[in-house]
């Protein structure tokens, strides 16, 4: 098998494993990422990232990691410190935040269902 067949043979089994919602780690980042049909997981320090969500359930645990989600989620749970999440979600999805410094610029048509604890952890509803 040739370079070229291999390489071609290589991406296309990236593009599957990732196509299946197995856990991929991003450049220059510590941790994985992983979607499946119904979440999508950032776990690790650093991730700087956006995900289409389409109705799935966010979910973000680590570090410093600043994350957008288009699209609509149907809940987030943020754990850890610093993380920075711009996220538009379903009338009265869950949204819970635990840890220190975690910023969450949310938007929905109806208030979220909003369990905070921490230190310093801001919640900032935006306009559409």
């Amino acid at each position: 098998m040739s370079f070229r067949t291999l390489s071609t043979f290589g991406f296309a089994v990236i593009a599957a494993i990732g196509a299946c919602g197995a856990a991929l780690a991003d450049e220059d980042t510590s941790g994985t990422t992983s979607s499946g049909k119904d979440k999508i997981e950032v776990s690790g320090n650093g991730h700087q990232r956006s995900f289409a969500c389409d109705g799935r359930r966010a979910i973000i645990e680590g570090t410093d990691n600043v994350i957008t989600f288009t699209g609509v989620c149907s809940g987030l749970e943020i754990s850890g410190t610093g993380n920075s999440v711009t996220i538009a979600l379903v009338p009265k999805a869950p949204l819970s935040v635990e840890g220190v410094n975690n910023s969450v610029r949310w938007q929905s048509s109806a208030e979220p269902r909003k369990n905070v604890s921490g230190v310093n952890n801001r919640i900032v509803k935006i306009r559409p």
